[in-house]
């Protein structure tokens, strides 16, 4: 595997577990006089970890493929905004990623996209 490509996903990595880290801890050392909630904090710490490690992976997975091939990139951007879209409009998951991969295959499959 490239360097670039770990080193991407180790920098998104990062960045996401700042970015949903980091507001919920300047919040607790703004409230230093109220109560301590130190299980709370490891929850927030552990469920933080495992988006960042989510993003990261997908990170990985899909950059070497739109590398080797940029003409699926428009059929990943279309499964994800089908993706985005139906789960937040019913927040259900499943549903929402096996239609999106669907999508995925259909438009890469049927929709010629000249690079």
């Amino acid at each position: 595997m490239n360097i670039e490509i770990i080193l991407v996903g180790i920098l998104v990595g990062i960045a996401n577990f700042a970015s949903r880290f980091g507001p919920f801890f300047v919040i607790q050392k703004f409230q230093q006089g109220s109560q301590k909630r130190g299980a709370l904090w490891i929850k927030i710490a552990l469920g933080s970890i495992g988006i960042a490690a989510i993003s990261s992976m997908l990170v990985v997975a899909t950059l070497p493929p739109l590398l080797e091939t940029p003409n699926k990139s428009f059929a990943m951007l279309v499964g994800f905004i089908v993706l985005t879209a139906l789960y937040f409009k019913f927040k259900r998951i499943v549903m929402a990623t096996l239609t999106a991969a669907l999508t995925y295959g259909l438009v890469y499959t049927y929709v010629p996209v000249p690079f």
